[in-house]
């Protein structure tokens, strides 16, 4: 097949999911913005339990309400009569707002790959595919690790704060009061003692989400009971679970940086949270852009993609994060 009819097909196929504007621009239409969105949470751990909301606008309010106070009272008062004004009450409403930020990826496709693509006829599929899938891990790392104190991070990391330091409870493995960061029972209890206890009313819906190295060791700490449950758990993959709460093994959650080798802390460090999914919320502004550019001394074809994007709590009260490496976080 001729340079000229492979390029042909590929602006056939192009077209066919995006619209492209004189500036070479292009927006996914809404089947393939769905599509991009699932294929963001295929290898992630997070980002599929968390909320999804399709952001209309560039700013979108995430509210709660709720009753703080006692709300029943007498129907009938001592002297016979009924509740007067002063009986009303009103619901406390508070909200945060997701802020959608810019993130940029770009991908090369070989002229050769892309002739198989298309002669295959799914490129449309491998395109979304291949962005949403790499977008989704670097999306769940920035929604979980970012540190916009953090002047080490030259990255996406500096750009907001994530779950990790926004949750509203904060333990620490180094200084007083602390537990130890080796032992994943200690890192269990600090998180589950961090969290008011109203939250905690099905903790079959709670999740810790932790690190290899906790998994692993809390594995470990099963085996050595010398019981069936340890057996199962150094035998198999089954789903671990503490006082009722599962635990869950993020592989994004390992990218967090420890202190370098003069001690410095960089980072949020290693982490270890305990979160309900449904008060995790993340978004994506409904544009999609994909840019093209062809690149003929290299014989491929540039993909550009332009994301908006963030990730913040209903309630950030009913989170916690236990930081191994800190004593403190900013």
């Amino acid at each position: 097949m001729s340079t000229e009819k492979i390029l042909a097909k590929l602006d056939s196929a192009f077209k066919s999911i995006v619209d492209v504007s004189e500036l070479n621009e292009g927006i996914l239409q809404t089947a393939k913005f769905d599509a991009f969105v699932d294929a963001m949470q295929k290898r992630t751990r997070v980002i599929p339990d968390a909320r999804f909301l399709e952001m209309e606008a560039h700013k979108q309010e995430v509210d709660r309400v709720g009753f703080v106070d006692r709300v029943l009272s007498k129907g009938i008062k001592d002297d016979g009569s009924t509740e007067g004004s002063d009986s009303w009450k009103n619901p406390t409403i508070n909200s945060n707002k997701l802020i959608a930020q810019e993130l940029r990826g770009q991908v090369a496709l070989t002229d050769r790959a892309l002739r198989r693509n298309i002669e295959r006829g799914d490129f449309e599929d491998h395109l979304v595919n291949l962005f949403g899938e790499a977008a989704g891990r670097d999306f769940e790392e920035w929604a979980i690790l970012a540190n916009e104190d953090d002047l080490t991070e030259a990255g996406i990391l500096e750009m907001t704060d994530g779950w990790a330091k926004l949750a509203g409870n904060h333990v620490f493995g180094q200084g007083s009061n602390s537990f130890d960061p080796d032992n994943p029972e200690e890192i269990f209890d600090a998180l589950l003692d961090a969290v008011g206890k109203e939250y905690l009313v099905d903790r079959s819906e709670w999740r810790f989400y932790v690190p290899y190295e906790v998994e692993d060791g809390y594995r470990d700490s099963l085996k050595a009971r010398g019981t069936a449950l340890g057996d199962t758990a150094q035998t198999t993959a089954d789903q671990l679970v503490y006082k009722g709460i599962p635990v869950v093994y993020v592989p994004l959650i390992d990218r967090s940086k420890q202190p370098d080798e003069t001690g410095t802390e960089q980072g949020v460090g290693r982490i270890a949270m305990l979160q309900h999914p449904d008060n995790m919320v993340w978004g994506v502004f409904h544009e999609v852009n994909i840019e093209r550019y062809r690149n003929a001394q290299e014989r491929r074809t540039e993909f550009y993609l332009t994301i908006e994007c963030d990730a913040h709590y209903e309630d950030e009260d009913g989170a916690a994060t236990a930081f191994l490496d800190k004593e403190s976080v900013s």
